[in-house]
Parts: C-alpha cells; structure tokens; sequence
C-alpha cells in the first residue's frame, strides 16, 4: 500500500463490494481498482463498461486481461494501470477454467 500511496490519485478506499468498486471506477469515482481472487463472472460485464467509459481493464501482470485468471487492474488511465502493476506483487489464484 505504501508503493500505491505514490499514484497521483485522491486516496485509498476499500467498499467491500468488488461491483460497486468497478462501477465507481467506470463512472469516474474512483482512480483505480485492483483485486485478486475475482472470477470471471465478477469481471465481464464490469469489463464491457470500464472500456465503453474509456478504462483500461488488464492483468496484475501489465498484459492483457485474462478473464480466466481472476486477478485484475482496472484503471482510468493506462498509465495509473501500469504504475500499479509495477508496484505489486502478482499472487497466483487457481484459474476459473481449470477443474
């Protein structure tokens, strides 16, 4: 938290709700987003809007989001996306695709 405390951005907030949190970010309430350990029926739809609002949607690991690997980093701006993919640490989670 202390690396992410360096992001141009106008706090840290925890909402309980990865949904809402996604919906805040797509509306412009919010910077930023990260999490791990949500499937990918947490992430479609809140995908299609973040984009459609001119988001960036991508994996923990800077690449392209895999819907499959239930992490994610929902951003603003490709650049805030970025920064906070350099500044954590990637945990693994078993796939949603995976038996």
């Amino acid at each position: 938290i202390e690396r992410l405390l360096k992001a141009q951005a106008h706090g840290v907030r925890v909402i309980g709700s990865s949904t809402l949190a996604l919906c805040h970010l797509a509306s412009g309430a919010a910077d930023a987003y990260y999490q791990f350990g949500l499937h990918c029926w947490d992430l479609a739809a809140a995908t299609v809007i973040i984009r459609e609002a001119g988001g960036t949607v991508i994996d923990t690991s800077g690449g392209p989001l895999d819907l499959m690997s239930c992490r994610v980093i929902a951003a603003g701006t490709r650049e805030m996306a970025m920064f906070i993919a350099q500044e954590i640490q990637t945990i693994y989670y078993r796939r949603d695709d995976e038996n």
